[in-house]
């Protein structure tokens, strides 16, 4: 994959995350919290967000989601 296609996934994952994040998060905060693996000012910046400030951040060149994996459900 070219470098502005992988750009281009990293933008379309960022932007689905932060929108999952803050639906979790206006949903069910401590589950979110929790799930997510964010403290509770980052889930007040989360939900505050504003579309713009959405895709603002979504347009990053980097990941702004860290996957993390449980040993003991694989």
């Amino acid at each position: 994959m070219k470098t502005t296609g992988l750009l281009n996934e990293i933008r379309e994952l960022n932007l689905a995350y932060l929108m999952l994040a803050q639906q979790m998060i206006r949903e069910d905060r401590d589950a979110a919290m929790f799930r997510l693996g964010v403290s509770e000012e980052v889930a007040d910046m989360i939900e505050s967000l504003s579309p713009a400030q959405v895709l603002k951040m979504a347009s990053a060149n980097m990941m702004l989601c860290r996957l993390r994996f449980d040993d003991r459900v694989l």
